[in-house]
């Protein structure tokens, strides 16, 4: 059964894109907020509402990489498992990227976009274009390229993601 799965190095490079871009989106977000938080609260609240964001952007990366696992383990293999980097890094640039423009440009709730037309219209999207992209050569040796790079920022998030979490759970402990 874990031979359905792909390689545990291709699993963190596509996990690599997924979390730098929802933690970019969380940190532009947050930074956005941040002159008008200061106004009302304290350095210690400013840090919890750091903590909360920045924890919510790891299990969102976690959820989204669990999907595509998921999608790869139902799927046959030369659909997403054998080109797992290329496929997964295209898919996720599609859904998360086209989230973000849909978000910015309407401002609604998330779960709106996700029960609605548009979340299968996404899906859609995002299967149809990583399938036609990683056939084109060029593209599927830029998309691997992508997210060997971002691999570096794994460094960073994932010890950034364990000191949010410590800072909810001794918040709501005291």
């Amino acid at each position: 059964m874990l031979k359905r799965l792909p390689d545990f190095h291709d699993v963190v490079s596509v996990y690599a894109v997924i979390a730098s871009m929802l933690f970019a989106w969380s940190l532009l977000l947050f930074l956005w907020y941040l002159p008008s938080l200061l106004y009302f609260m304290t350095p210690g609240d400013v840090i919890a509402v750091f903590s909360y964001a920045m924890a919510s952007s790891f299990f969102e990366s976690l959820a989204s990489l669990l999907f595509l696992l998921i999608l790869c383990f139902s799927l046959p293999p030369n659909y997403l498992r054998n080109e797992f980097v290329a496929r997964g890094t295209s898919i996720t640039l599609c859904v998360i990227g086209l989230i973000m423009i849909y978000f910015r440009i309407n401002n609604i709730n998330i779960a709106d976009i996700l029960f609605s037309w548009l979340g299968a219209g996404l899906a859609l999207v995002a299967i149809t274009v990583s399938l036609l992209l990683t056939k084109v050569h060029q593209f599927r040796r830029i998309l691997i390229s992508l997210s060997d790079r971002l691999t570096i920022f794994l460094y960073i998030l994932i010890p950034l993601s364990l000191f949010s979490l410590l800072v909810i759970i001794i918040r709501n402990i005291i």
